[in-house]
């Protein structure tokens, strides 16, 4: 692909794109870093107008960048002089947004970013465990092929496991053998986008009984 096809394509992407130098102290450490450039995409998820961010550094552009908790300056500059390249995801409270960024080094001092803005899958998945570590019924998010997502706390008091050694095992391990049917077709129901209301099987606690539970 050619140098200007690429760049179209960069400016016209859904994620957000910027390439910035590193700027160094006296001892050779990052202090800051300037936007050399960004795409529309950039402007659009973090509100930053492209013509007052470009050519200028992030601690003129966002002056409390410092006091967030997380180190952008050193964490990109490491990048940006050892090399490499990161995947991570982070809170911005100045932007008051969550975003997953690959940053990346094509050049020595130098850096880019993509990201996305996930600040709503991120807000949906606090509201999920919220819910799950207050609720005091048992709870799980399981797929069908019978294996627990999720649990929560409640199922450490009824039978005996941690939450660590149900989540992403087989359900149907600790179905009551004269269960095991009724419970394939439960499934089998709910495979087929159906609910299933009211439905009781017994799971095998730690200490060797059985235990009714009630799905609804």
């Amino acid at each position: 692909m050619e140098q200007k096809q690429f760049q179209q394509l960069l400016e016209n992407a859904p994620f957000g794109y910027a390439y910035h130098e590193i700027i160094l102290d006296k001892k050779g450490k990052p202090k800051d870093y300037r936007f050399l450039e960004a795409n529309k995409a950039f402007e659009n998820l973090t509100g930053l107008k492209l013509k007052e961010i470009i050519n200028k550094t992030v601690k003129e552009v966002l002056p409390g960048i410092g006091d967030e908790g997380f180190d952008w300056v050193n964490f990109y500059g490491k990048i940006a002089l050892e090399g490499g390249s990161e995947t991570f995801e982070q809170y911005s409270p100045l932007l008051e947004k969550w975003f997953q960024v690959q940053a990346h080094c094509p050049a020595p001092g130098f850096f880019t970013t993509i990201f996305m803005d996930i600040t709503e899958q991120k807000n949906k998945a606090i509201e999920l465990e919220n819910f799950f570590s207050v609720n005091l019924d048992l709870l799980c998010i399981a797929d069908v092929e019978g294996n627990f997502i999720k649990v929560n706390k409640e199922w450490e008091a009824v039978l005996g496991y941690t939450v660590a050694e149900l989540e992403r095992k087989k359900f149907l391990d600790f179905v009551h053998p004269d269960d095991m049917e009724a419970t394939l077709a439960a499934m089998a129901t709910l495979g087929g986008q159906e609910k299933v209301l009211n439905f009781v099987n017994r799971y095998l606690a730690r200490d060797g009984s059985y235990h009714y539970i009630e799905w609804r």
